[in-house]
């Protein structure tokens, strides 16, 4: 479930992934000391119970540990986004101090790479803020986009009334007066290619006629 947009003053509603007690126990003692902020923690243990709570339950950011009993890495990312849809932004947890890993954790989708036991409170508490706003920046650039995209194809179809000859039945075109065929009208203004042939009426009309 995607949360709602939070300000300074509203609680951050964060989802701790990590199988590891000692590792549990301290974010939670960090968060809980981060100065001008409060956090609604919750805990699971598991893959399975990261993406129950994301199906379930909003939150504004998620703690995630490399590796877990039924699960880890990329592999983990990649389902946990899938699975809740619009995922709230991850900082993935690890105890790995690799360039490439942290490179291609974001490349998968986390918003930050944190390693185990090199960062204290504020630290923590600046990473969650940073990767809130990056996510909310990164979904109304897509919402933006998705508009846009709209718009330039409502422009690609024709609303309103379309002015006809009552007699050739030839279109308007534009404001010097001239005017085109029906087929000509909808290529332009459309994305419509007009394809012929022969109704059932006509072709007895025409092409039938007894001598």
């Amino acid at each position: 479930m995607p949360p709602e947009k939070i300000t300074p003053s509203t609680p951050i509603r964060v989802l701790v992934v990590d199988d590891d007690v000692v590792d549990r126990l301290r974010l939670v003692r960090l968060l809980n000391q981060a100065p001008g902020c409060t956090f609604i923690i919750e805990e699971v243990v598991d893959k399975a119970g990261a993406v129950a709570a994301l199906k379930t339950k909003a939150f504004d950011c998620v703690l995630l540990d490399f590796r877990l009993p039924d699960g880890d890495g990329m592999d983990l990312l990649k389902e946990i986004h899938a699975a809740a849809g619009e995922c709230p932004p991850v900082i993935m947890q690890t105890t790995l101090d690799h360039a490439e890993t942290a490179i291609e954790t974001l490349a998968q989708g986390a918003q930050d790479y944190l390693v185990k036991g090199r960062f204290n409170s504020a630290e923590l508490h600046r990473a969650i803020r940073h990767a809130i706003q990056r996510d909310q920046l990164v979904k109304e650039r897509n919402r933006l986009t998705t508009e846009l995209q709209t718009a330039l194809a409502r422009v690609k179809t024709l609303e309103g009334l379309l002015p006809m000859c009552a007699w050739c039945k030839k279109m308007f075109q534009n404001e010097k007066g001239e005017w085109q065929t029906f087929d000509a009208y909808i290529g332009r203004h459309t994305n419509v290619i007009i394809s012929h042939g022969v109704c059932s009426e006509c072709e007895l009309k025409y092409f039938n006629q007894k001598t």
